[in-house]
């Protein structure tokens, strides 16, 4: 997938019409785009996004969140649902402190990470807004947490194989997120070498702090794919897509 230069990379905009699918289709362009928070754009950003014609933008960030940084005002429909899930209990700090972490605290801090990435594809109801309005047919439609990358890019894996994506283009799309942010990612790695060579874990950390993990979007692959047996199985339990709804849907979105 090329970038599109029209938008700054660190906004991890992008269209994920083009892909292949696994029965030899490709995914309609100008349909489904995943991107950062849009209280990033720049004013020539914004006109260029206004020309796109969405229908509809799912922002996937807290209450909390929307309100510290709004989207902006583009009469646009704009649903909000967040896709943070935790159900363990545990308290994951987010927050730059948090993601420092070393030692026993940072191992703990990153076990916990990994639950949380694990759970978000099962029982979200962002995500079921999501499939609900793609289902409806209410497209272009544009979906994005703060940076694009976590909540965002499970989203888009959920996308991907509701339309018949390979498992590797699935990851691979996943894995672009620490190509559209390599230099913050660079950066905070750059700045933190010899104590990341102290400690690994804060290595582990911060590139989920600025990009995205392989291990993570493996493991939430996994997930999705093993908890039910199978990823159709996984669509059809989560999301009431049964073979006959995947193939319709198919058919209005590939060519």
């Amino acid at each position: 997938m090329s970038k599109d230069t029209r938008f700054h990379d660190e906004l991890n905009f992008r269209d994920l019409g083009g892909y292949p699918t696994q029965d030899g289709r490709k995914i309609k362009k100008g349909l489904f785009y995943r991107s950062g928070g849009l209280s990033r754009m720049t004013k020539e950003e914004l006109d260029v996004f206004r020309s796109l014609g969405i229908h509809c933008i799912l922002d996937l960030r807290t209450q909390k969140e929307s309100k510290e940084h709004p989207d902006p005002d583009l009469g646009i429909e704009m649903l909000q649902h967040s896709g943070v899930v935790s159900r363990g209990g545990e308290e994951i700090d987010f927050s730059p402190k948090g993601m420092y972490q070393i030692g026993e605290a940072g191992q703990k801090q990153l076990e916990a990470l990994k639950k949380y990435y694990a759970e978000m594809p099962f029982h979200n109801e962002a995500f079921h807004v999501m499939v609900d309005e793609i289902v409806k047919g209410n497209v272009p439609i544009c979906f994005h947490c703060a940076t694009g990358k976590d909540r965002t890019g499970v989203a888009a894996m959920i996308l991907l194989l509701i339309l018949g994506v390979d498992e590797k283009i699935i990851f691979d799309d996943y894995m672009l997120s620490s190509e559209y942010r390599r230099e913050r990612l660079q950066k905070i790695l750059t700045e933190n070498k010899d104590k990341i060579e102290e400690e690994p874990v804060l290595g582990e950390l911060l590139t989920m702090k600025e990009g995205v993990s392989p291990e993570v979007g493996h493991l939430v692959l996994h997930e999705m794919k093993t908890r039910y047996g199978s990823y159709d199985a996984y669509l059809e339990k989560e999301f009431n897509l049964t073979k006959d709804r995947l193939n319709t849907i198919r058919d209005r979105y590939l060519v």
